[in-house]
């Protein structure tokens, strides 16, 4: 269990980056690799920069401008496509498996994600939003896609306008949170504890501002940021 009463570690809050290094990291995708997976399947086709040819590199902020946008089938699938290019980069494990059972679920998918983005847009609490994505037991409800690529879709629902309140979980940040959280598992987390998840690392970042003296705003995905560049 997450200890909910941690103080913000003096390591994490020495490497806090600021917003413009949060929105501007980057990851290299091969589009020409994307597009042909999508068009085997039958999936809709990509928009936007991954639409073009070879390897370009999509940020933070590029996907969620995604998250901005109508909330519609059509767009959630974008959503879905920028955030899992953007969590699998250039090397993209697993891709074809991925979109295989996206593919074979492409209806059900639909609902969900759009439900999902729905519940972000309305401000529900993290444990509602990550449990129409996720079962109570931690297991993804469209096959191939578990919480760390939920949580990612989750992120970016959340558009450019205003501070996240839902947060990026993987293997890699729970792995580095041990000192507040001991024997996390790796691979599944159950809706309670996404939500504990997300008020530590709001807890922190308001703890950030008090110790700058309000210099500055922290983001919670800051957080999450320097969580899983930690060493």
């Amino acid at each position: 269990m997450i200890n909910a009463d941690a103080p913000l570690p003096e390591d994490l809050f020495a490497a806090l980056p600021g917003e413009d290094a949060v929105m501007s990291h980057a990851i290299a995708v091969n589009c020409d690799r994307w597009q042909d997976a999508l068009r085997t399947r039958g999936l809709p086709l990509l928009q936007g920069a991954l639409a073009g040819q070879g390897v370009t590199r999509v940020s933070r902020a590029d996907v969620f401008g995604f998250g901005s946008r109508e909330i519609t089938p059509s767009n959630a699938f974008q959503l879905l496509y920028y955030s899992l290019a953007w969590g699998l980069g250039s090397s993209a494990p697993r891709l074809h498996q991925r979109l295989n059972a996206l593919a074979a679920h492409q209806d059900r998918a639909g609902e969900l994600l759009v439900e999902a983005w729905q519940a972000v847009r309305n401000g529900e609490s993290a444990q509602n939003v990550y449990g129409v994505l996720t079962t109570n037991r931690g297991a993804g409800r469209i096959p191939w896609f578990g919480p760390a690529f939920s949580t990612k879709f989750l992120y970016f629902a959340q558009g450019q306008e205003t501070p996240p309140r839902y947060l990026i979980l993987d293997q890699v940040v729970a792995h580095n949170l041990s000192d507040v959280w001991p024997d996390p598992p790796k691979t599944a987390w159950f809706p309670d504890t996404y939500a504990r998840y997300c008020a530590v690392a709001g807890s922190w970042a308001e703890q950030a501002m008090e110790r700058l003296d309000g210099a500055r705003k922290v983001r919670p995905d800051e957080i999450e940021f320097v969580l899983f560049k930690r060493r």
